[in-house]
C-alpha cells in the first residue's frame, strides 16, 4: 500500500477498493506496511482539514460580501432619502466650499 494520489478522494477510493478486495480474499499488513498506511492516513487527514478550512473561509467571505452588498444598498437608499427634497427637487451637497 504505497499509494498517495494528488487528490484526497482518489486516494480514499484507492484504499476502499483495496480493502474491499481484502474482505473477499483476506489479506494482512506487515508492520512496515501498517506504519506507511498510518502515515498516509495522517497526511490525508491534514489535507482534509486544510480543505475544510479553505471552504469555511470562502463561505465566510461570501456571507460578508452578501451582507456588505445589502448594507451598501440600504445606505444608498437612506442617502437618497436624505438628499431628496420633499418637493421633488434634488439637493446636491457642495463639498467644494463654494469654489469651482
Amino acid at each position: 500500500m504505497s499509494h498517495l494520489d494528488t487528490t484526497l478522494s482518489d486516494t480514499l477510493a484507492h484504499y476502499a477498493i483495496q480493502f474491499e478486495d481484502c474482505s473477499h480474499t483476506g489479506c494482512s499488513l506487515s508492520a512496515e506496511e501498517t506504519f506507511r498506511f498510518v502515515k498516509q492516513l495522517k497526511a490525508m487527514r491534514r489535507l482534509a482539514r486544510s480543505m475544510e478550512e479553505e471552504v469555511a473561509i470562502h463561505r465566510i467571505t461570501e456571507q460578508r460580501n452578501a451582507q456588505r452588498s445589502m448594507l451598501d444598498h440600504e445606505a444608498g437608499r437612506k442617502l437618497g432619502q436624505l438628499v431628496a427634497d420633499p418637493e421633488g427637487k434634488i439637493v446636491r451637497p457642495d463639498f467644494t466650499g463654494g469654489r469651482r
